[in-house]
């Protein structure tokens, strides 16, 4: 499980700091992407220097919205996260996407 995290978090890193797209099935789960969508349009704020820029089938979108959990602004002329927030803000993200699940599971009955 923390090999799983690590290489996530490289690829997370790697992904951010490339012109490319990046498939987010490359990091992410189903699940983890609906939860991450459902984060992200409570995260972006109303102008559109915090709007989330990326599509959603680029990496960098969901990376942005794990980077604001934490609260990181996401303006461009701020400096890109590293590594050490990355890994802070995905710890965050994990505690949320167990309160999802259990949400989705308890709904259900």
């Amino acid at each position: 499980m923390m090999l799983e995290t690590i290489v996530k978090l490289f690829i997370m890193q790697i992904a951010y700091n490339t012109e490319e797209e990046t498939n987010p099935r490359s990091c992410f789960s189903e699940e983890e992407i609906k939860c991450l969508e459902h984060q992200i349009e409570r995260l972006e704020g109303k102008t559109e220097k915090l709007k989330n820029l990326y599509k959603r089938s680029d990496l960098k979108r969901y990376i942005w919205g794990i980077t604001r959990l934490g609260g990181w602004k996401g303006y461009l002329k701020q400096r890109k996260p590293e590594i050490n927030t990355f890994w802070r803000r995905f710890q965050k993200f994990s505690a949320i996407m167990q309160g999802w699940m259990l949400f989705r599971d308890v709904s259900r009955r």
